[in-house]
Order: C-alpha cells, then structure tokens, then sequence
C-alpha cells in the first residue's frame, strides 16, 4: 500500500468514530402491518412506548432499539417480535475502514442503524381447523424466513467480499464474517421456535379425534 493511500486511509479512520454520528440522523419511520389487517399493538423499548392499530406509520428513535412489539386481534393469539435496528450503509464505512472502534462508538450512541421502512408481524390464529391448514400456515411462516434471512446474508456476504478485495486489514474482514455468522444462527433459532410453535398449536381436528376416542372408551 502507498504512503499516500495509508495517509488518506489514518485520516479517515481518524475521523470515522463520528462519522455515523454526523451524518446519520436517529430517526426513522416504520410501517407497520399485521395479519389480519386490524391489530393493536404495544410497542415498548429504551424510555419509548406506543400503542398502535395497524396498518400504522411510527416515527422511531434508534436508541430505542430493540423494541417489542405485542399485537392483538379477536380470533388470534397475542404476538410478540423485536423490532430492531439495522446499519443504514454508514455503519459500512466505519467496519470497513475504521474496524471495530468506530462501529462500537456509534452504536453506543444509536447512530448508524435505522429501523426498517417496513414490518410485518402475523398473528398466530386461536386455533385451526385441520392439520393441513396448520401446516399451510407455519410454512407461510418458515419460507418468510427463509427469505428474510437468506437476503439478508446475502447483503452481508457481498458487503464482506468488498471488505477483503480492498485490502484494509484482516479486523474488518473477520468482524464481516462474525456478522454472517451470527445472522445464519438468529435464521436458525427463528426456524426452531416456528416448529415449536407449530407443535403446540391447537387444531380442532385433532382435538375432536381426541374427544371421540375419549368418550368411546367411557
């Protein structure tokens, strides 16, 4: 690497602790829609609270993050997920020339990470009629995830590439690679609590098939 290039480069990494912190603002608006359309949710987080009925667009703070989101509708179950903040392509700056440092500075102060423009929650129903309806929801449920996921590693991934083709240092590139690994285990621990939660979801088919053979054998 050139003397100028590794001038240019400390110079950068100098001021990168504040960079985010600048030129990012720690406001941003979420969409919020529900399945069914009409729910009301509770939205909790650092010194915030809200309550909402969707489809609704909320003004967050990112210093909030993570913030749970509870909804509520007749006929479902009460649904809970974490509405968290995601780097808004600043925060790519600071891992990618300023390694670690400047990326635990600005998200110590919330700076750098927006939550995104758009989320959705869908409400598990009280109970489904058949097996197969059942399935045909919690399959919904495993192929968003998979698609969240797989896009989401995929941004990360090419992101990393970039990181190691510029030749900055190894810290930045290994720090890529805790991220796809740590973005492949949350895919991984949402796909185990979908088929949990499948397992212990009520189905009236099953529950009459049980009544019967209960009160065949009385």
């Amino acid at each position: 690497m050139s003397y100028a290039r590794q001038l240019l480069l400390l110079s950068m990494v100098c001021l990168l602790p504040a960079c985010a912190s600048m030129m990012s603002d720690n406001k941003s608006v979420t969409y919020l829609e529900t399945t069914p359309e009409v729910a009301k949710c509770e939205l909790h987080g650092q010194d915030f609270k809200r309550v909402v009925t969707t489809p609704n667009s909320i003004p967050l703070p990112s210093e909030a993050a993570p913030i749970t989101v509870a909804c509520t509708a007749p006929g479902y179950k009460r649904t809970t997920a974490t509405l968290d903040t995601k780097h808004d392509g600043w925060i790519w700056g600071n891992i990618l020339l300023g390694g670690g440092i400047g990326l635990i500075v600005d998200a110590a102060k919330g700076s750098g990470f927006k939550f995104p423009p758009k989320y959705s929650i869908i409400l598990e129903p009280e109970q489904f009629a058949t097996l197969d309806e059942r399935d045909a929801w919690f399959d919904r449920i495993k192929a968003d995830i998979d698609k969240k996921w797989t896009a989401e590693i995929s941004k990360v991934s090419n992101q990393c590439k970039n990181t190691q083709s510029s030749g900055v240092g190894d810290s930045a590139a290994e720090g890529c690679k805790r991220l796809v690994v740590e973005a492949e285990k949350k895919k991984q621990e949402e796909l185990a609590l979908n088929e949990q939660t499948r397992k212990v979801a009520k189905v009236a088919q099953v529950e009459q098939a049980a009544a019967s053979s209960l009160q065949s054998k009385l």
